[in-house]
């Protein structure tokens, strides 16, 4: 009988092996550069000078969060090579307790060495499945990104919000304080009355408590951002202040037939889809056998007759075994998850894609409502509001109107420069929500 080929059984055994896919090497290298560019950059303080971008830059190092979504793209990234190697090779070994008589000596022992290969496509499968969902890590990785960088914009333009309120009520209060003044000299010379001193102190007690409920609400808001910055919730905070910066012109109908190509966590999801339909390919190798290859060593003794051509010579021998896939109900069940995660990260795709697109009408709609009230209040309402504060105050000093008129003028001036301050922190936060959303830089200071 001729021996087996070598040149036989090779293509067969580089058929069954596979090799991670050239794209985990480029992923593999572009996460080592962006890691040494980490390592590498320059140390960044938080003082009171820290402006938002320098507060953008410190998340992006400090984190938590986005150190988490770095560390999960890596050890995605590592399960693919781990998905396309061979299983490891077994080593067998057997004594003979009775020796078995030969022509050319009693069988001693016998040392085996066998590589399972799975079945052809099997591995390559896995590691393009691997490879895809280490694609769905670097998606999510950027979509994090995106989410940290909103959360420190939030709440950095609800701090600047926050410190123009107290800036207006704090000037209101005083103003207030001033008549008060006004009112109780002009009750003891006759021309007032204790009412007007009255409504002037209930006022003045109103903003007071308004001031001091603004003073303390600096701190969950500063403890929003410190969290976002992956500091300490006690950490001293610069201060914000309006004006922001205008938003850029959006197109909005661009914004919205891109939203599918430029969302990391659609394309996250769809990356878990290919990986899912890989998964299937997977299942359907279950049905066919892996197989082993191998070699074995046979060690015989000396044969009892002498001058036995052969006598004591060892012998080696080929091996090939296969894995029966005979557990078939257990292979239709995997194929049948296989089949049935596919179908549930297709509809999570399509639910994520309705449930962007819906956010990002209303982040718009946001964006609009804000800017318009921004213009409403700084163009029209607050320069009527002001010009009636002035008219009545003059009117009340010469007797010639009620002091009620006044108190009420100056309420409603006050609410138009707080809700003009609220508009203006509102139209930055939904720009950044959605720049969020889309994943396209809408901010100035990109």
């Amino acid at each position: 009988m001729s021996r087996p080929s070598t040149t036989a059984i090779l293509p067969l055994l580089l058929a069954a092996c596979a090799a991670p896919p050239r794209a985990h090497e480029e992923r593999t290298a572009e996460w080592r550069e962006r890691e040494v560019e980490r390592d590498a950059a320059p140390e960044i303080e938080i003082d009171e000078t820290a402006d938002l971008a320098r507060l953008l830059a410190y998340a992006r190092r400090h984190n938590p969060g986005l150190e988490s979504a770095f560390l999960s793209w890596r050890q995605a990234l590592e399960r693919v090579p781990q998905a396309t190697t061979l299983p490891e090779p077994r080593v067998t070994f057997g004594l003979y307790l009775t020796a078995i008589e030969t022509r050319v000596g009693p069988r001693r022992a016998r040392l085996g060495l066998a590589q399972p290969f799975p079945w052809f496509g099997k591995l390559e499968a896995a590691g393009r499945a691997a490879l895809e969902a280490s694609e769905a890590g670097r998606e999510r990785l950027a979509a994090t990104l995106l989410d940290v960088e909103q959360k420190v914009r939030d709440a950095w333009y609800e701090l600047a919000w926050l410190e123009q309120a107290i800036v207006v009520t704090t000037g209101h209060r005083e103003l207030l304080a001033h008549w008060e003044s006004v009112a109780r000299a002009r009750m003891e010379t006759g021309l007032g009355s204790h009412s007007d001193v009255i409504r002037a102190q209930v006022e003045l007690g109103k903003l007071e408590d308004r001031v001091q409920t603004l003073v303390d609400l600096r701190r969950p808001i500063a403890a929003r951002l410190n969290a976002a910055l992956g500091r300490p919730s006690d950490a001293p905070m610069p201060q914000a202040a309006l004006p922001l910066p205008p938003p850029p012109a959006i197109d909005e109908a661009r914004l919205a037939a891109e939203l599918e190509a430029s969302s990391p966590v659609l394309r996250a999801i769809e990356h878990r889809v290919r990986a899912a339909e890989h998964q299937i390919e997977l299942a359907r190798t279950a049905f066919y056998p892996d197989f082993a290859l191998g070699l074995e060593y046979g060690l015989i003794g000396s044969a009892r007759s002498p001058g036995v051509p052969g006598s004591g010579d060892d012998d080696l021998a080929l091996t090939l075994g296969l894995e029966l896939p005979v557990w078939r109900s257990s292979y239709r069940a995997g194929l049948r998850e296989a089949e049935a995660r596919l179908g549930a990260t297709r509809a999570e795709r399509s639910d994520a894609a309705n449930r962007l697109s819906s956010d990002l009408a209303m982040a718009l709609y946001e964006l609009r409502d804000a800017e318009r009230r921004v213009g409403l209040f700084r163009d029209s309402l607050i320069p009527k509001g002001e010009e009636s504060v002035q008219a009545l105050d003059t009117a009340y000093q010469s007797g010639n109107e009620g002091f009620l008129d006044l108190i009420d003028a100056e309420r409603v001036l006050l609410e138009f420069q707080l809700q003009a301050a609220r508009a203006e922190s509102d139209r930055a936060q939904a720009l950044a929500e959605a720049e969020r959303i889309t994943g396209i830089p809408l901010h100035p200071e990109h």
